[in-house]
């Protein structure tokens, strides 16, 4: 099969799946943030813009949200049960392949687009660790395994809980995670996609993103499922309502365009 009919049957599956209730993140949108794709007056929301004047080119280099989860609307919306579900006891089943499958044809289609931003290809995987399940049972593993099996050439590193995994709260924190010595070498220099499944301050993966450059990490990208959105603050409740388009696997979560197909 060639890629492009392998893009176009993963097009065709998670338009059926979840385009009845996901929708692609506006990138490059007016009134979206540059980092996150939560709304905002300037280019980076005040959120983003505090994490920023804090620590700098320490940082996530990319930010890349595939969809929108609509949270508190009257009745609970399908997005949002299924970011909850898939990191139920036990996880949601299809809610976890639905999310997995998201993030393959992320990685298969709009690899090369994190490429071109950044400058270089990603060589090395990690997720955001739970602090309830910090270990390789957490459902987030799955997500990241989409990204190594998708035919990337890469190594994959595990994140260890600090002193203040427990104290995040909406602002990121440098001695949230560790990095293990024996995951340096797969580190340093290196390229590293951390992946996470919902981005709400975006305290988590922004933590994380401090512990692989404090490590030695040349450049870190975010690959997060769901950018989470609230229906009852102002803001996020008019984004929400203008949200109609069915979540198209070729809209590119970089560049917030439909990438052509070679």
């Amino acid at each position: 099969m060639s890629p492009d009919e392998i893009g176009l049957r993963l097009r065709a599956r998670l338009l059926t799946e979840v385009g009845g209730f996901f929708c692609n993140t506006r990138r490059g949108a007016r009134g979206i943030c540059q980092v996150c794709t939560g709304p905002t007056v300037g280019l980076i929301c005040p959120q983003c813009r505090d994490h920023r004047s804090k620590f700098g080119n320490r940082l996530a280099d990319l930010v890349v949200a595939l969809a929108y989860a609509k949270a508190r609307m009257p009745s609970q919306h399908q997005s949002a049960h299924h970011m909850q579900s898939y990191k139920g006891r036990p996880p949601g089943p299809k809610c976890v392949k639905d999310l997995s499958l998201m993030v393959l044809a992320a990685a298969q289609l709009h690899g090369a687009c994190v490429t071109r931003t950044v400058g270089s290809p990603w060589d090395a995987v990690a997720f955001v660790p739970s602090v309830n399940r910090p270990g390789p049972e957490h459902p987030v593993v799955q997500l990241a395994r989409q990204v190594v099996d998708s035919g990337h050439r890469t190594q994959r590193l595990l994140l260890d809980l600090g002193h203040g995994a427990e104290l995040v709260g909406r602002h990121p924190r440098d001695d949230a995670f560790t990095v293990s010595g024996k995951y340096v070498d797969r580190v340093a220099g290196r390229h590293v996609l951390v992946v996470e499944d919902t981005w709400v301050s975006g305290a988590k993966a922004q933590s994380a993103a401090l512990s692989l450059r404090a490590a030695g990490a040349a450049t870190v990208t975010v690959l997060c499922v769901a950018r989470w959105l609230r229906y009852d603050w102002d803001d996020h409740r008019a984004l929400i309502d203008s949200l109609e388009d069915p979540y198209d696997a070729f809209r590119c979560p970089v560049t917030g365009s439909v990438c052509p197909r070679d």
